[in-house]
């Protein structure tokens, strides 16, 4: 195991052994799920330097940071190599609004079943993996997943949806589909150059921190705290940068430069 690997699975609290099974996947799903914030206050750096193995194990291991989807992914596939899992990269696009596809997403393979695993989405997404099958649902206290399947032209696209039971939601909401089909390094690529650099990224726009609670989820959003529990949600400003930093340090465990907090001056 080498020195990535340990060091991811130390930050995730992951100290089982690394074996194809869906026990295991589970594990994986959950262990970095609440562990690892999604988060994009020094994207720009971090993209600067690259999704090198380097790179990825300053920020997200020693410095204990989150990152967006491409960056943790990465780290995941560290952890899926080193086990031995057979899985495939999709590119999912966001349903509302309505974007690229961008959003990196895991297709796992285990005893002939196939299974979504999603640990980029933030707060909002799966809280484990799902079977692939249409109709197929994951049922959380806080918040359940289904997939549905179109088999219209081309190949097949999911569409993932949810259900926030946190904040006493009683509808589906679709966040994003993917096409069912593999994706070249050059696509990967790409959707994280646009992620990264293009002015009409929502990552681009917005300053965002979130992470899962067992009974709901906290977020930051442009200077705003959202802290969803158990049927309630309660949104308050935060009213300077020490008190930015404050915030993500006690709810996330992050500490943020300045210069990266994005508050108006």
């Amino acid at each position: 195991m080498n020195e990535l690997i340990a060091g991811y699975a130390g930050r995730i609290g992951f100290h089982v052994p690394l074996e194809p099974t869906i026990a295991c996947l589970r594990q994986l799903h959950e262990a970095h799920l609440y562990n690892v914030p999604f988060e994009n206050f020094s994207m720009h750096t971090n993209a600067e330097r690259g999704l090198t193995e380097e790179a990825l194990r300053e920020v997200i291991v020693d410095r204990r940071r989150g990152g967006i989807c491409f960056e943790t992914g990465r780290m995941m596939q560290s952890l899926f190599e080193e086990g031995g899992f057979d899985y495939e990269v999709r590119l999912g696009a966001s349903v509302s609004p309505r974007g690229p596809a961008t959003h990196q997403v895991f297709v796992v393979t285990l005893d002939g079943e196939r299974w979504l695993f999603d640990i980029g989405y933030g707060a909002r997404g799966p809280r484990g993996p799902v079977r692939l099958a249409d109709g197929e649902r994951l049922t959380h206290p806080a918040l359940s997943t289904k997939v549905a399947l179109d088999r219209g032209a081309g190949a097949p696209v999911w569409t993932v949806s949810i259900q926030e039971h946190a904040v006493g939601s009683a509808e589906w909401q679709d966040i994003y589909r993917f096409v069912d089909a593999p994706v070249e390094a050059a696509d990967l690529e790409m959707a994280h150059f646009y992620t990264t650099a293009s002015p009409n990224s929502l990552l681009n726009k917005h300053k965002v921190a979130s992470i899962p609670t067992p009974t709901g989820r906290l977020s930051v959003r442009d200077g705003h705290v959202t802290i969803v529990h158990d049927g309630t949600s309660s949104t308050s400003p935060v009213d300077d940068e020490a008190q930015l930093q404050e915030v993500l340090g006690r709810h996330f465990g992050l500490t943020v430069p300045l210069r990266d907090l994005g508050l108006e001056r």
